[in-house]
């Protein structure tokens, strides 16, 4: 007869491949709904610059050894940011969500300008196929997809002078960014076909019809109203 053999019980903390940090930030379908669980915009802002200014410390938990998440985040020592894995990738654009599109701007172009990079190990984490590479060119055209399925993205920061996107029955979507240089890291102004541009996000149809987006770039924010 054979004794049965004692099983210690799985202890699992809830959250894969990150902590309470990452994924307490993952209702992509409803930002202001969030903001307004943590005590409205204010607060919300508040919550992102803790969760950036956190020091890149974790616990093993139920995985009961450190997996290359972990060490990734804690090298690249954004915080509890953790773009190196993509749970994180809309967290930078969140600051927009709550009439901080200058901290957007800060984050991307740094992430942009110091995660990433053409060597073998220029990329903060594992690709997951095509997602971390895809995250840096749409982030370097000077928007992103927050939502999925909304038709909006959100802007951020543009990285390169100019950038042509050649669309359906030859038409064209450019991207211009004047003053470019590695230490404007704000958005002075948007226009979008020589016009000042005020929203926060530009549509998919929008995109798809086809005009010029130009960012002037500069050293400080500028002051909203």
């Amino acid at each position: 007869m054979n004794t049965p053999v004692k099983r210690q019980p799985l202890l699992f903390n809830g959250y894969a491949e990150g902590s309470a940090w990452q994924n307490g930030f993952a209702v992509y379908q409803d930002i202001a709904g969030l903001a307004q669980l943590h005590g409205g915009q204010q607060a919300f802002y508040q919550k992102l610059v803790t969760l950036v200014n956190t020091p890149p410390v974790f616990e093993v938990g139920s995985y009961g050894f450190e997996i290359h998440e972990m060490t990734e985040m804690s090298a690249l020592n954004f915080g509890q940011l953790a773009i190196s894995n993509q749970p994180s990738f809309h967290i930078p654009y969140l600051f927009t969500y709550v009439d901080h599109p200058e901290m957007t701007q800060l984050l991307v172009k740094q992430l942009l300008m110091t995660a990433f990079a053409t060597r073998p190990d220029g990329l903060p984490g594992d690709e997951d196929n095509g997602s971390m590479a895809g995250w840096y060119v749409l982030s370097a055209l000077g928007f992103y997809p927050v939502t999925p399925g909304s038709a909006e993205y959100v802007l951020g920061m543009p990285l390169f002078d100019k950038v042509t996107l050649k669309l359906p029955d030859n038409q064209q979507f450019v991207i211009e960014t004047t003053q470019n240089v590695d230490h404007h890291l704000f958005v002075k102004e948007w226009l979008f076909n020589q016009q000042s541009y005020t929203l926060p996000f530009i549509t998919h149809q929008a995109l798809m019809t086809g005009g010029t987006l130009t960012a002037h770039l500069g050293l400080a924010p500028s002051l909203r109203e």
